[in-house]
């Protein structure tokens, strides 16, 4: 139940008072005539609606709450509900049994014998003859011809029964303490018991349909169903702070208050509930809407407040997620991505200009439904920084706008290289052959990739960053006789292009022992052949401190002599020999092992190469 406040209720009045302000969103205080804790509220329309609350208070106003007239009721009894068949006929219920009727849109009430004397605390009227109202000790009371007559009826409970909602003529549900939910498909005449799944207080029961209904309660309890009743889900709502009454649906819209201010609201029919701001910590324990924008929430210490919004604030700034501000190399359509700004659901403005201050628009459109926006084809170009920002727009108005940010778009594709020399098939290339290759538009380098095999499985040499059209081989890089493929490609600070054409040539066939280098070495050496594997040919080079005679043979797997490269007086150097030549053997050795011995004065030494073809 209700916590009881004490002896500091002006304190609380005076505290309360400063943080309640008008504002032309969301929820603002009306002037309230009563200092009485209100209860119970119902607008037919936006400018007629009547208040009831502690100590037979009512209120009454006919201009959307600017004033608030009291009313004289006769009665001192405090009134929970307040329920209007009509402009003109309406009732009120409260402690000790107690129903007030008028029929003059409560100029004057009268009271109705409702042969109880238990506390009424909810009311609902299916037409202006037949009503129900639910109370303490399990009471449900019938009318059929407006309140002349009340019956009560049997439910089979003693719970304390808080609220009473039907759905169409005969099927109603009533719920209370403990859990307590009951139900009726006959008008009333039977009631049988509905499992709730808790055993919380159970305060106000509502139906959007025949199938959807909402249940609220102590802790921050609500339920759904979905089905008429027979199950019920838990909805998260975020407070465990009592939950005093829900709204009749409006289609899928609805809102709950309660304890310290709450308001929660909904507009899909309980899915989800968002919170709204009610500038005020008192108890709400009422709430009506005659539409979906223009609401009052009545509590305690004569507490009213109004909303012509649905309750809903000016959208905030929408906060910019996609791309990072400042990113550079953005696609022409790339899409622009912001955070959601809810409840309630907003439309979005976005502005994309060439110039921060945003003096001109290239894209100016306003209307979208989702936080995202792909920017169409040909509306920007390549290599161009512009800047974004996002306006909200709910039915409140428009929102704050969001910060800015700034993208520059992807450079132009470059196309694939052409290349030029030396000429594809060429033959008897020299092993530091000059590679060259077309400019080409949008490139700021280029990369080459020169491989003994036309798939480019391993490369030879792989060289980015190139900023002239045109690579140098140097020396030790390619060896004699053997066909080399080569390739380029074009980047940019943003994209690469495709790869050029593959073209081939084949270096100069070595017909003799070369030396090379200036300076006399300061060991014998034998060096590791290359490439190794090798086919067809592979290059044997080796090293003499002194002047001496060499002989170079190259043996097979079962030690048989293939070749004689070298078997001559050579003066001190470094020398290198294609292996097989055109001297030695011809080109038709099988694929295996082969070793190659040299013999230099006193050095001998013996590798191994592999041919594979």
């Amino acid at each position: 139940m209700k916590k009881i406040i004490y002896c500091f209720i002006f304190l609380l009045i005076f505290l309360n008072s400063s943080i309640i302000f008008s504002q032309p969103y969301g929820w603002y205080a009306q002037t309230s005539p009563n200092t009485n804790n209100l209860n119970g509220i119902w607008f037919a329309d936006i400018n007629t609606g009547t208040i009831v609350g502690n100590a037979g208070v009512i209120l009454r106003t006919t201009n959307g709450g600017t004033n608030w007239i009291s009313q004289n009721t006769g009665s001192t009894m405090h009134l929970f509900a307040v329920f209007f068949a009509s402009p003109n006929t309406g009732w009120a219920v409260g402690d000790v049994g107690t129903i007030l009727k008028t029929t003059n849109g409560g100029t004057n009430w009268v009271t109705q014998t409702s042969n109880s004397i238990y506390q009424l605390r909810s009311i609902s009227f299916q037409s202006a003859s037949t009503g129900y109202v639910a109370g303490w000790y399990g009471t449900i009371l019938k009318t059929t011809n407006g309140g002349t007559n009340w019956t009560t009826l049997n439910t089979g409970l003693t719970n304390n029964l808080l609220g009473v909602s039907f759905t169409n003529v005969t099927t109603g549900y009533a719920v209370g303490w403990l859990g307590a939910i009951i139900h009726t498909t006959n008008a009333g005449t039977n009631w049988s018991t509905v499992p709730s799944g808790t055993t919380i207080s159970l305060e106000n029961v509502n139906f959007y349909n025949a199938q959807t209904g909402i249940v609220i309660g102590e802790q921050g309890k609500i339920q759904k169903t979905t089905n008429g009743g027979v199950n019920w889900s838990v909805q998260t709502v975020s407070t465990s702070n009592y939950l005093m009454w829900i709204t009749t649906p409006l289609n899928n819209f609805s809102t709950i208050v309660g304890e310290q201010g709450l308001i929660r609201t909904t507009t899909n029919a309980g899915t989800n509930w968002y919170a709204q701001t009610s500038n005020t910590s008192y108890y709400l324990n009422g709430i009506s809407y005659p539409d979906t924008l223009n609401g009052w929430a009545v509590g305690d210490y004569g507490t009213i407040i109004h909303t012509t919004t649905g309750g809903w604030l000016l959208p905030t700034a929408p906060s910019l997620a996609s791309p990072a501000n400042n990113a550079t190399c953005i696609s022409l359509t790339v899409n622009l991505d912001w955070n959601d700004v809810f409840p309630p659901s907003c439309y979005y403005r976005i502005q994309i200009s060439t110039n921060s201050n945003f003096t001109s628009f290239v894209i100016n459109r306003a209307g979208l439904v989702n936080s995202n926006f792909a920017i169409p084809a040909d509306s920007v170009l390549n290599n161009t920084q512009y800047y974004w920002r996002v306006i909200p727009t709910n039915q409140v108005g428009t929102g704050p706008l969001s910060g800015t940010r700034s993208f520059t778009t992807v450079n132009a594709t470059p196309v694939a290289p052409a290349l030029v020399v030396p000429a594809n098939y060429s033959t008897g290339m020299t092993l530091t052959p000059l590679l060259d290759w077309d400019s080409v538009a949008s490139a700021s380098t280029f990369r080459i990739r020169v491989s003994a095999d036309s798939t480019f499985t391993t490369s030879l040499i792989d060289t980015a960053g190139l900023t002239v059209s045109q690579y140098q081989v140097t020396a030790g890089k390619l060896a004699y006789n053997t066909k080399y493929f080569w390739r380029v490609n074009a980047s940019n600070t943003c994209v690469t292009s495709a790869w050029s054409a593959t073209w081939n040539f084949r270096t100069t066939i070595l017909s003799g022992v070369f030396g090379f280098g200036n300076e006399t070495p300061k060991e014998f050496k034998l060096y590791n052949n290359y490439p190794n594997p090798f086919n067809p040919v592979t290059i044997i080079m080796y090293s003499l401190p002194v002047n001496c005679n060499v002989q170079l043979r190259v043996y097979d797997i079962q030690g048989k002599e293939i070749s004689t490269l070298v078997n001559e007086f050579q003066m001190a150097g470094t020398y290198q020999i294609q292996f097989p030549n055109n001297q030695s053997i011809n080109y038709q050795l099988p694929s295996g092992t082969y070793f190659y011995k040299i013999i230099a004065g006193n050095f001998e030494d013996v590798k191994r190469m592999l041919l594979i073809k």
